[in-house]
């Protein structure tokens, strides 16, 4: 005959199962909420890179019903993103892009929110903002894979308000940083480039070269703290030098001022020709 202590642990037993039942099965919803948190912005960017923008709207509808509210900071930059790239108005898109570079600055987005918000600039001929926020881009994100892009726009705004030299030294710089193999902006920087014609000489200073692009990089943040227009001549396969360099499109008794300023803070630099690729 079954005892009554028998019956208790028994339903000790039962409701410690339960307890564990309910315990995995809260662990394995959670364990999906990030996977399917992240598909749906796969699926619209998917959808929106084919073209297929209400359909893309509508799977970011659904993200942002049912996970924007307890995302992380570069879910909702990215969902910021994509709203902007599928506004059909124009002010609307330039709202998303903003709040992506004011709330999402550390994001892996506000750079690209940058070059649109300055073509959209562009395109309502507001050229002044095209180039502040695309100076922006090259000031914040000095790495940006968008630094020639942002050249040849600048290049464009600035030849609109008329200051030429800036044009051409922007669009010689877009050249130098250009990465091999992209020849649609190679082709658009040659054509940008065509309008500059026997331009005066510009330059700019260079302070130091490294083998190492992290010492290149950590260079130039030095000097961009320190106030100067920093950035990095990427290397190439048969120039595997990283070159830092202060100042773009100066004229030469500017990039002299420079170079006294730099040589009195201890460094050893040296005026370098806009158009010239490899020094000593």
């Amino acid at each position: 005959m079954e005892n009554h202590s028998d019956t208790r642990t028994r339903g000790l037993y039962r409701a410690l199962a339960s307890a564990v039942l309910v315990g995995c099965c809260a662990l394995a919803l959670a364990g999906s909420a990030w996977p399917q948190d992240t598909s749906l912005l796969d699926q619209a960017e998917r959808l929106a890179d084919r073209g297929e923008n209400r359909e893309a709207r509508q799977a970011l509808l659904r993200w942002q019903s049912d996970f924007a509210e307890s995302a992380p900071l570069e879910q909702q930059a990215r969902a910021w993103f994509l709203t902007g790239r599928l506004a059909e108005d124009g002010e609307e898109a330039e709202l998303q892009y903003l709040k992506v570079v004011i709330e999402g600055s550390t994001t892996p987005y506000a750079d690209d929110a940058l070059l649109r918000l300055a073509q959209y600039k562009y395109a309502r001929e507001e050229y002044a903002k095209v180039v502040e926020y695309l100076s922006r881009l090259r000031r914040d994100y000095p790495t940006s894979e968008h630094g020639p892009e942002a050249l040849l726009w600048v290049s464009r705004a600035a030849r609109a308000m008329g200051d030429t030299q800036r044009a051409c030294a922007a669009v010689e710089q877009g050249l130098l940083e250009l990465a091999p193999g992209d020849s649609l902006l190679d082709r658009a920087l040659r054509e940008e480039r065509m309008a500059c014609g026997a331009s005066e000489q510009s330059y700019t200073v260079q302070v130091a070269a490294f083998r190492d692009e992290a010492a290149a990089q950590s260079l130039a943040r030095e000097l961009l703290i320190a106030g100067y227009d920093a950035w990095v001549l990427a290397a190439t396969p048969d120039d595997p030098i990283y070159r830092v360099r202060v100042g773009r499109g100066l004229l030469e008794a500017e990039a002299q001022g420079l170079l006294e300023r730099l040589v009195g803070e201890g460094h050893s630099p040296f005026l370098v020709s806009q158009e010239e690729r490899i020094e000593r």
